[in-house]
């Protein structure tokens, strides 16, 4: 992959497909990927939203196709959730995370990778039980901006359902591994959705399935390297 990126010439860039259905989008569109984005991975550092993208369309991918992965979980786009997005377009944002729940509602789980001060969490939303985890692996109080958006098209989603009552979420810090470094937050979020979607698919509580403080091993982070390389190995596109 390092070869590959490297015939680029700067400022080039190659591109993913995602389909809507991915992250509930209102159409298809293409996750751009540069040479400094495949650099960070492959060197351990600080991860853009593209690698994330690119890993979430992946595992939805993986449990869309693959028979051995119930289709029990969904997305929503790590960039339409983010806090850069909620401060610019917060009413479109409003709208975009209250369709995800209805097109969504069947699902077990929905996986938000959320990005707000230079900091990766994973965010499960559980709409059957009103829960959201909140998988954070540099564990502190925070006043997390997507919370009260969250909320909002939480009670909109249930009021188009013809619900006036049980529309508030209750938000659940849940027991996860804790990263050793800096930089590493964008690799526990793609282990944590790894590790849910291979094991905790269908979990009735997954504050009892997780419970593990140390960090993950290096062995666990390269697992989640090499799927995310060999995924976008096989998908990558050329620009012209």
């Amino acid at each position: 992959m390092k070869t590959m990126m490297l015939g680029l010439k700067e400022g080039e860039h190659v591109k993913v497909h995602c389909t809507k259905r991915t992250f509930n989008m209102e159409k298809d569109f293409e996750i751009s990927v540069t040479v400094e984005d495949t650099d960070q991975l492959l060197s351990g550092a600080w991860l853009n939203i593209s690698i994330i993208q690119v890993f979430a369309t992946a595992l939805s991918e993986l449990c869309f196709h693959d028979d051995c992965h119930p289709n029990s979980i969904g997305f929503m786009c790590p960039e339409m959730i983010s806090a850069t997005m909620l401060k610019s377009d917060a009413d479109r944002i409003l709208l975009y995370i209250t369709r995800s729940m209805s097109a969504l509602s069947s699902k077990t789980f929905i996986l938000c990778p959320y990005y707000e001060k230079s900091h990766w969490m994973l965010l499960v939303l559980c709409l059957s039980k009103r829960e959201v985890y909140i998988f954070d692996s540099q564990q502190k109080k925070r006043n997390l901006m997507i919370k009260e958006p969250l909320n909002n098209a939480f009670r909109s989603y249930k009021r188009l359902g013809g619900q006036s009552k049980g529309t508030k979420l209750t938000w659940i810090p849940a027991q996860c591994a804790q990263q050793p470094g800096s930089l590493d937050c964008g690799y526990y979020v793609m282990r944590f959705m790894y590790d849910i979607i291979m094991n905790h698919a269908n979990s009735q509580d997954l504050t009892k399935d997780f419970s593990r403080t140390l960090p993950y091993s290096a062995e666990e982070i390269n697992e989640v390297k090499d799927f995310w390389e060999d995924y976008f190995m096989n998908n990558v596109e050329f620009l012209a």
